[in-house]
């Protein structure tokens, strides 16, 4: 309700936690460069004993409960969401995992 977020959500289903660790590990060496790219810091989000992982962007300045802001919000989620695709799309073509 506080804030809007774009993320890269890895989850290759049941069974698959090491092959997400991998994927997210092969992505996280190349952090510097994807957030050099992206054109601001990333929340790199994995955590020992969990299927899934992110790589994720937050908008802190405004959320749902912001009506009058969604606007703003909906746009910064847009710039994000292509700017993400852009810093990642190479990274996630070449994962051979």
């Amino acid at each position: 309700m506080d804030w809007g977020a774009v993320e890269l959500y890895i989850d290759r289903g049941k069974g698959a936690e090491e092959n997400n660790k991998q994927i997210f590990d092969t992505l996280y060496a190349k952090k510097e460069e994807i957030e050099s790219n992206f054109g601001e810091s990333l929340i790199w989000d994995y955590k020992e004993g969990r299927r899934g992982c992110r790589i994720r962007w937050t908008c802190s300045e405004a959320g749902l409960k912001d009506e009058d802001k969604w606007d703003y919000l909906q746009d910064k989620i847009i710039d994000a969401m292509t700017k993400l695709e852009k810093a990642l799309k190479n990274h996630i073509e070449k994962l051979t995992i």
